[in-house]
C-alpha cells in the first residue's frame, strides 16, 4: 500500500508506529509529494496527532512563509495557532505585513484576533500605527482624541485592519476607489462603474465576500455593473442608510431586504423588475425610493406602511393606474408617474396633502385633462409633458402655489386667461405646442424667471413682456416666424435663445 496520511495515521493508532516516525513520515510527504491533496492532508494529520515540538513547528513556519500554495499558508497558519498559540505569533506577524493573497491575509487577521492575548493585540496595534492610507490614519487620528487605541478591544482592531486591506486590495485592482472612512472603518463606498475596468471583475466576482467584511457601510453604490441578481450579503449591511443599485440587470429584490431597517435611500432605476415584496414595508426609515425604468405594473399593499417616504419615482414603467397603495403616504413629497400607460387619475390623489412634486408626463392616454386636474393637489412643481393635451383647464388658475410648469410636446394652442392668477410661477415650459400668440397679461406672471416657447407658432411678442420683472431667460427658437424682439427686453440683460 503506497505511503498515506490517512495509512500513517492508522498505523499510529495501530501503535505500528510510534508518533516520532509519524511525524517524520508526514514532513516526508509535505516536502515531496507531488500531490496537493495529500500535501494538505499531511498538515491536517499533523495537527490531529498534536505533536508540538520545535521540528513541527520549523516546518510549518516554513510552509506559511514561504509555500507557493494558498491553501498550504492558510492551513499552516491554522495549524500553527492550534499547536502552538503564542509562540505561533512571530510567523503570523511576519504574514501579516508580507503576505500576498487576501485571502490568507483574512484567515491571519482571524487567527490572531482568536489568539486573542496581550501580545496578539500589539501585533494589531503596531499594525494599525503602519497603516501608509491617509483616510484611514486621519479617521483613527480624530477618533483616538477620545479613545486611545490601546484601548481598543482585539477584534475591534481587527475589524479595523480587515477593513483596511480591503481598501488595500481595491487600490491595487482598480484605479480608483471613492470610499470614506468613519472611526477607522469604511463607511461609504462606490464601485460604480467597476465593470468597465479591465480588472473589476477581480471584485464584483467576489463582492459578497467583501461585504461580509464590509459590515459597517452606511452608503453603498453599484451602478452599472451588469449585476444580474441582488447581492445577497447587502441584508447583513445592517447600518446601511443608502444604497444604489441602478443601471444593472436585477430582476427580483429578495425578501432579505427586509434587514435593511436603517435604509433612508433605495435607488434600482433601470433594472429589470416586475415586483416588489411585500415585505419591503419593514424599511420604515426609507424616505426615497426610486424605481425609475423597471417593468413594474403594480405595487404590493403594504407599500402605504411606509409612512416616511417623501419621494418615489416610477417613471417609465408599466402602470396603467396610480398605484391605490399610494394613497396612504400622508409624507409624499415627488410622485412621478411619467412614461407609463395611466388610463385615468384618481379623486383619491387630492388627498396627498404634502405632495409638492407631481410628474405625470409621457401618458398618452391621458389627454383630457378637464377630467381630472382638479383631483390634483396644490403642488409646486407639475409635468405634463407628451400627454396629447389640446387645452388647459381654467381652474388651472386655482393652482396658486404652482411655481413650476412643464407641458413640452402636446397640443395647446393658447393659454386660459385664468393663467394670470398664477402669480407664483417661476419656471414654464411651453415648448413644441401649437401656440400662436402670448397674451398681454403675460407681465401677469411677477415671479416668473425662465419661459421656454421654443417650437410654437408664434409670429410675436407683446410689448407687455418686457414688463416681467423676474424674468432671466426667454427661450424662443424654432418658431414660425419671430419678427424683431422688443429693444426693451434686449437692454434688460435677459438671455434670449431665439
Amino acid at each position: 500500500m503506497a505511503l498515506s496520511p490517512k495509512k500513517i495515521y492508522e498505523d499510529l493508532k495501530r501503535n505500528t508506529i510510534d508518533k516520532s516516525s509519524a511525524v517524520d513520515l508526514l514532513i516526508f510527504l509535505i516536502g515531496n509529494d507531488s500531490s496537493f491533496e495529500i500535501r494538505l492532508e499531511s498538515i491536517k494529520t499533523l495537527q490531529k496527532i498534536k505533536v508540538s515540538n520545535e521540528r513541527v513547528f520549523s516546518v510549518l513556519e516554513d510552509l506559511l512563509v514561504s509555500d507557493f500554495s494558498e491553501e498550504v499558508r492558510e492551513l499552516a497558519a491554522y495549524s500553527l495557532k492550534e499547536l502552538f498559540q503564542e509562540k505561533a505569533l512571530s510567523p503570523l506577524k511576519w504574514a501579516l505585513e508580507h503576505e500576498n493573497s487576501f485571502q490568507v491575509l483574512m484567515s491571519i487577521i482571524s487567527i490572531i484576533k482568536k489568539i486573542n492575548t496581550h501580545n496578539a493585540k500589539s501585533i494589531f496595534i503596531d499594525k494599525v500605527e503602519k497603516f501608509d492610507i491617509d483616510k484611514f490614519s486621519n479617521s483613527l487620528r480624530a477618533f483616538n482624541i477620545k479613545k486611545e487605541i490601546q484601548s481598543f478591544q482585539t477584534d475591534e482592531l481587527a475589524k479595523i485592519i480587515k477593513n483596511y486591506a480591503v481598501i488595500k486590495h481595491f487600490e491595487e485592482i482598480l484605479k480608483n476607489v471613492e470610499y470614506q472612512i468613519e472611526k477607522g472603518l469604511v463607511a461609504e463606498l462606490n464601485l460604480s462603474f467597476t465593470s468597465n475596468d479591465i480588472n473589476g471583475w477581480k471584485i464584483l466576482n467576489h463582492l459578497s465576500h467583501f461585504l461580509k467584511i464590509l459590515e459597517d457601510l452606511k452608503r453603498l453604490e453599484l451602478k452599472s455593473n451588469r449585476i444580474g441578481k441582488f447581492p445577497n450579503s447587502i441584508s447583513n449591511l445592517y447600518s446601511l442608510q443608502y444604497l444604489d443599485l441602478s443601471h444593472n440587470s436585477i430582476d427580483k429584490i429578495p425578501d432579505s431586504i427586509q434587514s435593511l431597517k436603517f435604509l433612508e435611500c433605495l435607488n434600482l432605476e433601470y433594472n429589470n423588475l416586475t415586483e416588489i415584496p411585500r415585505l419591503i414595508s419593514s424599511l420604515t426609515k426609507l424616505n426615497t425610493l426610486n424605481l425609475k425604468h423597471n417593468k413594474l405594473a403594480n405595487l404590493p399593499s403594504t407599500i402605504g406602511e411606509l409612512t416616511s417616504l417623501e419621494e418615489i419615482n416610477l417613471h417609465g414603467n408599466q402602470f396603467r393606474e396610480i398605484p391605490f397603495s399610494l394613497e396612504n403616504l400622508s409624507s409624499l413629497i415627488s410622485l412621478k408617474l411619467g412614461l407609463n400607460s395611466l388610463e385615468s387619475v384618481p379623486e383619491w390623489i387630492k388627498n396627498l396633502h404634502s405632495l409638492k412634486v407631481l410628474e405625470l408626463g409621457g401618458n398618452k392616454s391621458l389627454p383630457n385633462i378637464n377630467e381630472w386636474f382638479d383631483f390634483i393637489p396644490l403642488v409646486k412643481e407639475l409635468n405634463l409633458y407628451n400627454n396629447e393635451i389640446r387645452e388647459l383647464p381654467e381652474s388651472m388658475g386655482s393652482s396658486n402655489s404652482l411655481e413650476i410648469l412643464i407641458i413640452p410636446n402636446n397640443k395647446i394652442t393658447k393659454l386660459p386667461d385664468s393663467f394670470q392668477k398664477l402669480t407664483s410661477l417661476k419656471k414654464v415650459d411651453l415648448s413644441w405646442n401649437d401656440i400662436t400668440h402670448v397674451p398681454e397679461w403675460i407681465n401677469s406672471l411677477t415671479s416668473l424667471e425662465e419661459l421656454n416657447l421654443r417650437g410654437n407658432q408664434l409670429e410675436s411678442l407683446p410689448e407687455t413682456i418686457c414688463l416681467l420683472p423676474s424674468l432671466k431667460i426667454l427661450i424662443i427658437t424654432q418658431n414660425k416666424k419671430m419678427i424683431q424682439i422688443p429693444k426693451d427686453l434686449k437692454n434688460r440683460g435677459i438671455r434670449i435663445e431665439k
